[in-house]
């Protein structure tokens, strides 16, 4: 029954008779009773929720994708109200699942929440993609290495010949610091594509986020963008390769920078739960419609004009080879959160052993 009886049915109903009355109700009863078992019978599980994240509507696959009461799931788990976002999230109960967790803003400051579960396609093909990804990227990678090794090594040759002429030139030290840097980030890049896994020691992200809002200072003082970061007071140690995690940050932090005006603002805030430290890095960016959430850590999906859609692939590999996840909320003209999820130490410790 389509909407056009719906309105003709309002234009006309003040000329229906009792009669007519009933039938006509009796249609959109029969209308409403199929749509609720539609809606009902769908395996993804979908909410309604309205602007104070009260559930309006909700279908049974949704309470049974999370394996508890609902209104305790929200509870539990931050969903984010009249945005677009996309993000995975785990659940270990009644067994350990990947639910892909996706919002869409709809009219009257309704959000709807669409879930599903992800474990089987995830397990199928993340391999096989990966694989195919990460050998194109890496031939790609090491060609564009070399050509970029040859004149900076030429260039570091030359500036130490001017050392040794000029030894109290500053400009000079600082130049052969910033060549040092740029091979620091090939080496890392190439690094970050190779498919071994991460050297993990017991640590904590404030230290690769420090060296890496460190090197990005300049940029920031020079555009005027202000970074405020809030880290609580006592986190739990975490499983971490700060090599690899500093390419991630140095990659959200850029990304960030391009999508900013000057004067913007970056808000980087560390937490813990009882099973998770999470890191939120949040730009005051032009953000990103639904349709670029979609991909988002894709390889070769990019929202830039001179993007490779590298970076994001190569930030979520490596999260999840640390045992985390990471997701990104944005709203149009409002900025983009990226939220970084890594297993505390001794949780990850009762998962190997169990």
């Amino acid at each position: 029954m389509s909407g056009t009886f719906f309105k003709s049915v309002r234009k006309h109903i003040g000329k229906l008779d009792a009669v007519h009355l009933r039938e006509q109700y009796g249609r959109l009863l029969e209308e409403v009773e199929f749509m609720d078992r539609v809606f009902n019978s769908l395996s993804e599980g979908m909410l309604v929720l309205d602007a104070t994240g009260g559930i309006l509507k909700s279908n049974p696959a949704a309470e049974r994708l999370f394996g508890m009461d609902l209104k305790s799931v929200l509870s539990y788990f931050t969903i984010p109200l009249g945005k677009a976002s996309k993000r995975e999230l785990t659940v270990t109960y009644p067994e350990t699942r990947t639910l892909e967790l996706q919002t869409v803003p709809m009219n009257n400051e309704l959000t709807l929440v669409l879930l599903r579960d992800v474990s089987a396609e995830k397990q199928r093909t993340a391999e096989e993609l990966e694989v195919g990804a990460t050998a194109a990227v890496r031939s790609l990678a090491a060609g564009v290495a070399h050509e970029i090794g040859n004149p900076l090594n030429a260039i570091s040759l030359n500036l130490q010949l001017l050392a040794r002429t000029y030894p109290e030139e500053t400009a000079i030290a600082e130049c052969r610091g910033q060549i040092a840097r740029l091979d620091g980030i090939i080496r890392g890049f190439l690094q970050a594509l190779r498919p071994s896994k991460p050297n993990l020691l017991p640590g904590s992200p404030v230290l690769p986020l420090g060296k890496c809002l460190e090197v990005l200072k300049s940029q920031f003082e020079q555009r005027s963008i202000s970074v405020s970061l809030d880290v609580a007071r006592s986190l739990p140690i975490v499983a971490i390769d700060n090599a690899q995690m500093e390419q991630v940050f140095f990659n959200l932090l850029k990304n960030a920078l391009e999508a900013m005006h000057d004067s913007g603002h970056i808000t980087i805030r560390i937490w813990a739960d009882d099973t998770c430290v999470y890191i939120a890095i949040r730009d005051s960016g032009s953000g990103m419609t639904s349709e670029d959430l979609a991909g988002l850590f894709e390889a070769y999906h990019t929202t830039k004009e001179k993007g490779n859609g590298l970076g994001l692939m190569i930030c979520s590999r490596i999260i999840r080879d640390h045992g985390g996840s990471i997701g990104a909320e944005s709203r149009l003209n409002e900025g983009t959160t990226f939220t970084i999820t890594l297993p505390r130490l001794e949780k990850r410790i009762r998962q190997l052993e169990a």
